[in-house]
């Protein structure tokens, strides 16, 4: 998840604390929190890369002064192709359930135990996802695109899985 690119946008309508940041994302996300840290470090890297820059002060609720902080145009510049670019996972990607079957099958291990308690947990994650689905509402909401997101991903395993024990050895 790109935490950068998430505060770039939540700043672009008007300059806003780290605090109003956390705030703010928190309440978009509704159940990633950010501590005020990760809030603070990433505002300096992106002022540091010349993406964002302090805009003025505003008085905290705590009574504070606090800086403020915008885009510059190199980071509206940035969100826009964020926007534009797709999310890619590399084929190289190290992936944990591979290494496994392909450890397991160049040693001589037999597959079909591996595969079937792999697909058992499967089967029972997809069970759980989609009575809790019944629940939410049917809007694009962050818990959601979640749910949604993980129930295509259960889906598209338990079919690889099945693939996997048809190939060949």
């Amino acid at each position: 998840m790109s935490i950068k690119h998430a505060l770039l946008v939540l700043m672009l309508d008007e300059p806003t604390s780290a605090s109003q940041l956390q705030t703010k994302f928190e309440e978009t996300m509704g159940i990633w929190q950010l501590n005020i840290g990760q809030v603070t470090q990433t505002i300096q890297r992106l002022q540091r890369d010349g993406l964002a820059e302090t805009a003025g002060t505003t008085v905290s609720s705590n009574g504070r002064t606090v800086d403020t902080f915008q885009p510059t145009d190199l980071g509206r510049e940035l969100v826009a192709q964020w926007f534009e670019s797709p999310v890619t996972v590399t084929l190289s990607e190290r992936d944990e359930l591979v290494t496994k079957i392909a450890i397991a099958e160049s040693r001589g291990l037999n597959l079909i135990p591996l595969l079937d308690i792999q697909r058992n947990t499967v089967m029972a994650e997809l069970r759980a996802l989609n009575k809790s689905s019944r629940d939410l509402p049917e809007t694009r909401n962050t818990q959601r695109l979640l749910v949604e997101k993980r129930i295509f991903e259960l889906e598209a395993q338990a079919r690889w899985l099945d693939r996997i024990e048809a190939l060949d050895k």
